[in-house]
């Protein structure tokens, strides 16, 4: 019974077909001890169950994340477009940040959004049209193999584990228990660890990720409103009150400076004065008679 143990053991790591002999070898090895107890017979597998792996690999399954950047004057707005674009195609924004700037209103916005894979390229296509783009990516990654092969594990898994408790509830010894107990146990957390990784190819291959990066336009330049009169009218008073602003630094810069100027001045202003009333002009000279 103890080198059945060891043996089952052992094969733990190894694939379906290996470790499937192992465990049957085992639950033999068990039968034959047992006072009189026939092994309980494994059903096989059905036919459907043999095929679901194939099908599988007749269905691709792909990972899809996309990135879009966006340039608008009203930050606000444009985040609410692309909320309502997440709604139009059941999708959810599972992350969202604000900065907002001085005058109040949001500066940048960053969306996380979690897009049926179905309609992702309908939802990349509305989102680059909320506002004007910037830049936008998708990466698109095959993941069909990696998908069979952990479904491919998990039902192995669950096979060994089943034949493992047949030998529990079938042991005598005490260190039969306990050896049998310790091997179900590695065994389930293998398992566990299989459905985690087959959750996870699950949630990436049938939602999509886009992430939405949306800043303010500058003043005067391009964004989603009109332009025309109304952008050359606003960026032309934005002009004037730079100017002014510079102007009155300007002037604000010289004032302080004036009385030292008046001071420096004021001296050799009344020098030269003085010194125009002290020589006289010279007369003309006149015509001589003879």
């Amino acid at each position: 019974m103890i080198a059945s143990i060891f043996a089952l053991g052992a094969c733990g790591g190894s694939g379906g077909s290996d470790e499937s002999s192992a465990d049957s070898g085992s639950v033999a090895s068990l039968s034959d001890r047992s006072a009189g107890k026939a092994a309980p017979e494994v059903a096989a597998p059905d036919a459907d169950d043999a095929a679901a792996p194939n099908q599988a690999v007749m269905k691709a399954s792909i990972i899809s994340t996309g990135s879009v950047a966006l340039s608008a004057k009203d930050v606000g707005k444009t985040r609410t477009q692309v909320q309502h674009v997440s709604d139009r195609y059941a999708g959810q924004v599972t992350e969202q940040e604000t900065s907002d700037s001085d005058d109040g209103g949001p500066r940048h916005a960053r969306m996380v959004l979690r897009i049926p894979s179905k309609s992702f390229d309908e939802a990349m296509a509305d989102l680059e049209d909320t506002a004007t783009l910037v830049d936008s990516n998708t990466t698109s990654t095959d993941v069909t193999t990696e998908v069979v092969d952990t479904e491919v594990r998990v039902k192995n898994a669950r096979t060994s584990i089943e034949r493992i408790r047949t030998l529990l509830s079938r042991a005598e010894r005490i260190g039969d228990v306990i050896s049998i107990e310790s091997e179900l146990a590695r065994r389930e957390a293998d398992l566990n660890s299989l459905l985690a990784q087959q959750a996870a190819l699950e949630d990436q291959t049938s939602l999509s990720t886009i992430t939405v990066n949306i800043d303010r336009a500058a003043p005067g330049g391009s964004g989603d409103d009109d332009p025309g009169f109304l952008a050359g009218l606003s960026a032309g008073w934005d002009a004037l009150g730079a100017s002014a602003r510079v102007l009155a630094i300007a002037i604000g810069a010289v004032i302080p400076w004036a009385p030292v100027v008046l001071l420096l001045l004021a001296p050799l202003w009344f020098l030269a004065r003085r010194r125009n009333k002290v020589v006289a002009p010279v007369p003309a000279a006149g015509p001589t008679e003879e």
